[in-house]
């Protein structure tokens, strides 16, 4: 029951509470970098149109109907989340933090509200993260993750490759002109993925210091693409992936923004213990599966 990573002084959570909130659903890596829905408390459609406009010859008189329009009707599914944690102060009482612990009745405080409150936030932060990619609706206690999503869309896909240059160059290959033509189009892998990447362009000459080029992310070597790393992609199970489109497609909904969102932190009387809850709902989406690519390997 007891642990110190989870608890905090109400005072603290009092003045920083959507502060804390907000970081805690809104602050993993790629959760910055999709498109943000907020409100989202249910199911929720993702209205989007492309339009492909045809010019014609209008040296003559008359009308005649061209061009397409594609609305996307992808469905925001978000799953129901919450954190409850419970921790003892006592439990200090034995350690370096002792003399930080009031014992007396109406006393209650406990030591380093912040940093608590830090663990609290970027453990939601690390699981979010994971989820976005990985996540199975079919666990209960999760949404579809974007490796579900386009598995089960049957998005373009390849397997090609040998080194981790060659399976990214195939990925970006892949990818429809009009989609790796925009500055928003990206190629996110895990990490490993990633240091296997950079190496390969090392041994290959194809490094050269570059200040948009960072450890986080590299444009590929005669592209405007940037593969990014992002620690979601990370420990999948079988299979390393990578996952190709433009950030404009790729969307996450949550509540966040909501007036009802919840983080509470208060001392139970009847318990005499310090509890966190937090509630939330998280959602990805893409909005055209066709138009990103999904790598994949046997690890």
């Amino acid at each position: 029951m007891a642990n110190p990573l989870v608890s905090s002084l109400p005072a603290y959570v009092d003045e920083h509470r959507e502060e804390l909130y907000a970081k805690s659903i809104l602050d993993s890596k790629s959760v910055r970098m999709f498109t943000l829905i907020p409100d989202v408390k249910g199911e929720t459609d993702l209205h989007l149109v492309d339009t492909d406009v045809t010019l014609q010859d209008a040296s003559d008189c008359g009308f005649n109907a061209a061009g397409t329009s594609e609305i996307s009707r992808r469905t925001l599914k978000p799953a129901y989340l919450k954190v409850n944690m419970e921790y003892c102060d006592k439990n200090l009482l034995k350690t370096y933090a002792a003399h930080n612990v009031r014992i007396a009745a109406g006393q209650k405080e406990l030591p380093y509200e912040a940093e608590f409150m830090d663990g609290i936030v970027n453990g939601i932060n690390e699981k979010v993260e994971k989820m976005v990619w990985q996540g199975n609706s079919t666990a209960g206690d999760e949404c579809d993750g974007l490796i579900k999503i386009l598995t089960d869309a049957s998005a373009p896909s390849v397997t090609g490759g040998t080194s981790a240059y060659d399976k990214i160059k195939e990925v970006y290959m892949a990818m429809k002109e009009e989609v790796a033509s925009k500055e928003d189009a990206v190629i996110f892998v895990g990490a490993g993925l990633y240091r296997q990447f950079i190496q390969d362009l090392v041994a290959a000459n194809l490094y050269h210091f570059d200040p948009s080029n960072s450890a986080e992310e590299y444009v590929l070597p005669a592209t405007n693409v940037r593969v990014v790393k992002v620690n979601g992609l990370n420990d999948t199970t079988g299979f390393d992936y990578a996952v190709a489109g433009r950030l404009s497609n790729m969307f996450y909904g949550t509540d966040a923004m909501g007036d009802e969102n919840k983080l509470e932190l208060w001392y139970s009387q009847d318990d005499r213990t310090f509890k966190v809850a937090v509630e939330f709902t998280i959602s990805t989406q893409v909005a055209y599966p066709s138009e990103v690519v999904l790598g994949k390997w046997s690890k």
